[in-house]
């Protein structure tokens, strides 16, 4: 495949697909859209966002998409008979320069972290620009949330390369996969949970300081393992929060979505019980290049390191 991610058809149908996804977005913009309303779809991609809000009575919406894909948005735009109202902007949205500030200022810039696909900054940097005093941002505000696990998957494929397969010794490749983050994994239950969620950090869009979105994140939270199992992972999400109550949910239990749980491995089972503090330190660092960060993660317990992880030392 050529071009970057989202010049690519296929992660706009998979996002497209989302109904938890979509239907939360829409029933947001319902519910702070008027007759009057300015928008700004910050990475429109497919321009489903724009539409939503033209759909529910805005009087312009501007629709933001730097990618090739805006030509897409466009065809989208006028088979629907909405190009009266959204108007198509293929640029950086750091470089627009619009006639008006916006009432609604929406963008799903979501990543598993919440905040690693690298938009925090640019979308800060617009609402300081374009948004009126008062303005709306959807979402308002983002909770990314771990705990320790275990996961079935993930310890059937480590246990492969750790086994010999065909009589030879593949460890390294379990070494490299130890240090690779996993997506998408809907597998992952409540009941694989060892010890209750805590947050990692809180985004809120209203109050987060520009100057501060390019920062690494981080955290270190002590659990208290509640029944005896193995530990091999660290699970991460992240919940969303619009006006009016509307929520985004992605972790363990919620509707099943396109981001689901995000899977931080551990190369080896470690035997835990009732009781032991499980420590874990958590970082994420965002990159210069667009949708990339790396991230490390360590495992303690009972005040013993365990395993130290960082997405660099992934085979890459």
């Amino acid at each position: 495949m050529k071009g970057a991610p989202y010049e690519q058809l296929w992660i706009h149908r998979l996002m497209l697909k989302d109904i938890v996804r979509g239907e939360t977005y829409r029933r947001a913009l319902e519910a702070v859209i008027k007759p009057d309303s300015i928008v700004l779809d910050m990475g429109a991609g497919s321009g489903i966002l724009s539409f939503f809000a033209a759909t529910a009575g805005a009087r312009k919406v501007y629709a933001v998409e730097k990618t090739s894909i805006a030509r897409l948005t466009n065809e989208l735009a006028k088979d629907n008979n909405l190009l009266d109202r959204v108007e198509i902007l293929n640029c950086d949205v750091l470089e627009i320069n619009l006639p008006e500030k916006v009432d609604v200022l929406v963008s799903e810039w979501l990543g598993p972290f919440g905040i690693d696909e690298n938009l925090l900054h640019p979308l800060l940097t617009t609402r300081d620009r374009w948004l009126k005093s008062g303005g709306k941002m959807l979402p308002e505000r983002v909770t990314a949330w771990m705990a320790p696990a275990y996961d079935p998957a993930l310890d059937s494929d480590m246990f492969f390369w750790q086994s010999r397969p065909y009589g030879l010794d593949l460890q390294t490749i379990a070494k490299y996969t130890s240090n690779e983050i996993r997506y998408n994994q809907n597998h992952i239950g409540v009941e694989d949970l060892l010890a209750e969620p805590k947050p990692m950090w809180t985004t809120d869009l209203y109050a987060f300081e520009t100057a501060n979105a390019r920062q690494p994140f981080s955290c270190s939270h002590t659990f208290t393992c509640k029944r005896r199992s193995v530990l091999n992972c660290v699970i991460v999400w992240f919940d969303a929060d619009f006006p009016h109550g509307i929520s985004l949910a992605c972790g363990p239990g919620a509707p099943r979505n396109h981001w689901a749980s995000t899977v931080c491995p551990m190369a080896q089972l470690l035997e835990v019980r009732p009781g032991n503090e499980i420590r874990i330190d958590f970082e994420c660092e965002l990159d210069e290049v667009p949708g990339r960060s790396f991230s490390n993660w360590s495992v303690w317990i009972d005040g013993q390191m365990k395993e130290r992880h960082n997405t660099r030392n992934s085979f890459h």
